[in-house]
């Protein structure tokens, strides 16, 4: 028997990974948000919060924001063996076709953002 669970979107559910509510609805930091939901959350957590079990929290205790440039975090996103090479590497590489430059773009946005809003798990 299977059974299907229906849950409230992230959104709602993590609050702390939320950007600030005083964004403009088309902020980038807000569609990176979106993003980060569709792209990010089944393996990385936000400031504690989220169900992924594979991937490092984004944000705590440090936002890769914080210690990778801004060209390097790009090149992790878009081929992690581009930049750190390990045989146990599970993060896929998310090609322009998977992920437009504009949605990286937002991406970078939405965690450079996020790195001011921490929140202790």
């Amino acid at each position: 028997m299977a059974a299907i669970k229906v849950q409230a979107d992230p959104a709602a559910r993590f609050p702390a990974m939320r950007p600030a509510a005083g964004l403009p609805a088309n902020a980038p930091a807000r569609r990176g948000f979106a993003v980060f939901q569709r792209n990010c959350i089944s393996c990385h957590t936000l400031n504690g919060q989220g169900d992924a079990k594979v991937g490092p929290d984004l944000n705590i205790p440090h936002s890769p924001t914080e210690y990778f440039r801004e060209d390097m975090l790009r090149t992790l996103v878009r081929n992690p063996q581009n930049l750190r090479r390990w045989p146990q590497a599970k993060m896929p590489a998310f090609d322009a076709k998977v992920l437009s430059d504009a949605d990286l773009d937002d991406l970078v946005a939405y965690l450079k953002h996020m790195a001011g809003r921490k929140v202790s798990p």
